[in-house]
């Protein structure tokens, strides 16, 4: 699976672009991610640190050019065949 990740998570992952053996689903993706990277991952992905985490509003998640609310939300099941694409919140004008 190849994920690629914008704006401030590049920061907060330090890599842009991730080949890797794809997780169940984007949830098991996202907490993953939140393990390895912690606190720079977690404050631009969750609205909180309650569980089960809830996406930050604004946040984009797509899976092969589909935003994830048209398919199955976090619980969309990913193969490594997949391309994912994650947007953090951003605010500009």
């Amino acid at each position: 699976m190849k994920l690629r990740v914008h704006a401030f998570l590049i920061y907060a992952t330090g890599e842009k672009e991730f080949d890797m053996k794809a997780p169940a689903t984007i949830r098991q993706l996202l907490e993953d991610f939140s393990n390895r990277f912690g606190e720079p991952f977690d404050k631009w992905i969750w609205s909180s640190n309650e569980v089960p985490h809830r996406l930050m509003a604004g946040t984009i998640i797509m899976v092969n050019g589909k935003h994830i609310a048209h398919l199955n939300g976090l619980d969309t099941p990913l193969c490594d065949e997949d391309v994912v694409n994650i947007f953090p919140p951003v605010g500009g004008g």
